[in-house]
Order: C-alpha cells, then sequence, then structure tokens
C-alpha cells in the first residue's frame, strides 16, 4: 500500500539544494512549488518560482566574494534574503531550509520571521543541521516524516547507508584516491572523508567550522 494514500497533498518549499534533493528522492517532486534561488537539480525544479536572493554583490573572483561575505557576518547582516511576497504567495505547508550555515544559505531566522509575517496557513519549518554522515541520513528521514514518507526516507537513508559502507570494505591494499579540497573546506561533513580513508595532504587543513562565540 503507498504510505501517501489518503494523505492530503502537501506543498512544499524547498531553501536549500540538498534539501531540493531529498525530496525528489523521495519521490515528492510534484508537491514542490518554490525553490532557492541555487536548486537546479535535478534540471526540472529551476522551472519552480525562485524564493530567496542573495542580497551581495557575488561577481568577482573568490577571493573577493569571501571578503564580502567575511563582512556581512562582521555586521552581523543576511547574506541571502527570503523573498516574503513570493512565500507568502505560494503558502506552503511544509518548508525546508537549514541552520547549519548563515552564508550557505539563508537562515533560520529569516526564514521564521518571513513565516511570522503571513499567517493564512499553518507551516511546518523542517530546519537541516547534519554534523556528520550519520546526522545527513537521519535528516533524510527527518524530511520523509514531514511529508508523511517516513518507509520512502528509511529505504532511501539505508541505502545510501550500505552504500558507504561498501566503500569503507574495500581491501586496505586497494589505491587510495588523492583529494584535493579547493572550497570552503571548513564545511565538509565529519565521516565523509573517511570512507575510503584518502591520503591526508598537511595536517588540520580541513577542519569542521568553529561557530562564532565557541572557543
Amino acid at each position: 500500500m503507498d504510505e501517501t494514500e489518503n494523505q492530503p497533498a502537501k506543498r512544499i518549499v524547498s531553501l536549500l539544494p540538498s534539501a531540493t534533493e531529498i525530496v525528489c528522492a523521495l519521490g515528492a517532486r510534484d508537491l514542490l512549488v518554490g525553490r532557492s534561488h541555487e536548486c537546479d537539480f535535478p534540471v526540472d525544479v529551476v522551472d519552480l518560482p525562485v524564493c530567496t536572493a542573495p542580497c551581495l554583490d557575488l561577481s568577482g573572483s573568490s577571493r573577493d566574494i569571501d571578503q564580502k561575505v567575511k563582512q556581512a557576518a562582521r555586521e552581523a547582516t543576511s547574506v541571502y534574503a527570503v523573498l516574503d511576497d513570493r512565500l507568502a504567495e505560494l503558502a506552503p505547508d511544509i518548508i525546508v531550509t537549514q541552520d547549519q550555515c548563515d552564508v550557505c544559505a539563508v537562515s533560520l531566522a529569516d526564514v521564521e520571521d518571513a513565516v511570522r509575517r503571513w499567517t493564512q496557513r499553518a507551516t511546518e519549518i523542517v530546519s537541516l543541521k547534519p554534523q556528520s554522515l550519520g546526522d545527513v541520513l537521519a535528516d533524510i528521514v527527518r524530511v520523509g516524516r514531514a511529508l508523511g514518507r517516513e518507509a520512502t526516507a528509511r529505504r532511501v537513508a539505508d541505502g545510501l547507508s550500505h552504500r558507504a559502507a561498501a566503500l569503507m570494505a574495500t581491501p586496505a591494499r586497494a589505491a587510495r584516491p588523492r583529494v584535493a579540497c579547493i572550497e570552503w573546506t571548513d564545511h565538509r561533513q565529519p565521516g565523509a572523508r573517511s570512507l575510503r580513508g584518502p591520503r591526508r595532504g598537511r595536517r588540520g587543513q580541513c577542519r569542521p567550522r568553529r561557530r562564532r562565540g565557541t572557543a
């Protein structure tokens, strides 16, 4: 029996590219009514209304963009904005976002503020905050539960877990790939880099992001 049978259709807005892929992997692409300005996969989601926009001019070199983002962080200003009117017009039942990183996508606080400004519909906010590969798999189940597709989500998460386990089971003598982290190295997921045990570069080169206000 289809687990979504007899369930009312839910309107979903995803404000994070990875969340959009999760929703689609759970077979709920047809429930998506809006996306972030960065969501571009699967390719047909680009036709959905865009609900976020960058507040900064993101043209220029990587160094230029990095400096602009750091300046915004120092001034405690948002890097991205939620398009309130668009979100209100779409009237989603569920918004999937994140509170992992304020410079990677719209912040949870901005999403909550936007929702508070319109009350036409009860809206559930599902915010993702993975700290490890295991957390990513758990988040897939959380999204599935919100969508009424928990059984499907568990199958997807189990499939990914088995694929990761297969990589870890590769014989120790197998050739290890040389891996270069060239962008946003502080945002890597603990556990992901060690699946195949790639040869390391300089020690300490890739570390989890240190949050403001932490030692």
